[in-house]
């Protein structure tokens, strides 16, 4: 008898990808879908499209079904715009909250958590797994929220039996990503691009974190954090790699830190004036000039994540952007 999986945030970047690999695996998907959202990249997939919303308890209660094998919690808020921390507190935190009631009501037989590496804070050194979070001491309310929400699960674990495994990425690349970094790459194409920041960050594929969610349900340890980092590179370098792929000049100079302080002023001043979310705001800035250490050997042994190159994943990328008209 197949699987049965339970998948939030279904039409989302990874959500896709996790139904397709789940498909390949011979499950019975329930997607759960916001009425609004474009149903494009699941219509024509064998799965049970159910409407509802994490901060709408009676719909998660509604849609999911009884005994589940697995519960994927992928939903969130990725906001990085201190206006809509409200909207993001409400979708982090209490749709974590909802999710773990229902699982627990339904007796699930495992939570796998998508959670993120931001969920540790900032820290100097190396992050690994038992690296203790300073998420609270943060101003950026992305952060706050994503351990907010590893909290509820890790106590539901602990109090009430929550069979939980909690899977943190760091950036995830690949194709299906219309509103992440696909702002990187379209705006490289474009040539359009302001400046590069002077960091670094992990890049991993989007599938090859779908592929550990499975493989988390399968050989992850109750309770326990797995960090996904991927290939560490520098923003130059991608957007190096990006200029050679559309043949573009290779800009040769990152963009100092004072200058980006202009541009956050600029954007925040016409942020006021046309009440439109800037295309840098304080968040974004302080994250484009963190640089970040990560260790992902946890994940690598006992889930078989794989690190792929960052240009193999952003040719990916490019390839899915161009079948879909995107660039």
């Amino acid at each position: 008898m197949d699987k049965i999986a339970f998948v939030s945030g279904g039409t989302g970047f990874l959500g896709i990808n996790l139904i397709r690999e789940l498909q390949k695996k011979d499950w019975k998907v329930f997607a759960l879908h916001r009425p609004s959202s474009s149903l494009k990249y699941l219509k024509n997939l064998e799965i049970e499209l159910i409407p509802g919303d994490i901060t709408d308890i009676d719909s998660l209660r509604n849609g999911i079904p009884e005994n589940p094998d697995a519960i994927f919690h992928v939903a969130a808020s990725t906001n990085l715009w201190a206006k809509n921390n409200d909207s993001q507190t409400k979708i982090n935190v209490e749709g974590t909250e909802n999710m773990v009631k229902v699982a627990l009501e339904k007796k699930a037989k495992r939570f796998i958590h998508t959670s993120s590496i931001a969920a540790y804070g900032f820290h100097h050194g190396v992050i690994d797994e038992n690296t203790p979070s300073n998420a609270m001491d943060s101003n950026i309310n992305y952060f706050i929220t994503k351990f907010q929400a590893e909290e509820i699960i890790k106590k539901a674990t602990a109090e009430k039996g929550l069979d939980a495994v909690i899977l943190n990425p760091c950036h995830i690349m690949g194709p299906f990503d219309q509103h992440n970094w696909v702002q990187l790459i379209q705006t490289v194409y474009h040539n359009n691009l302001p400046g590069i920041p002077p960091a670094n960050g992990w890049f991993c594929h989007v599938e090859e974190v779908a592929k550990a969610h499975i493989s988390a349900f399968e050989n992850g340890v109750t309770g326990e954090n797995y960090i996904m980092a991927g290939e560490k590179n520098s923003f130059k370098r991608v957007v190096n790699i990006l200029q050679e792929k559309f043949n573009q000049k290779i800009s040769q100079q990152v963009t100092p830190a004072f200058l980006l302080k202009i541009a956050l002023w600029k954007d925040t001043l016409v942020s006021w004036i046309n009440k439109n979310e800037p295309l840098l705001t304080p968040e974004k800035y302080q994250l484009l000039l963190e640089d970040l250490e990560a260790d992902d050997s946890k994940a690598k042994e006992n889930l078989g994540f794989k690190k792929i190159p960052v240009d193999q994943i952003l040719e990916d990328s490019i390839k899915w952007l161009k079948k879909e008209n995107l660039l």
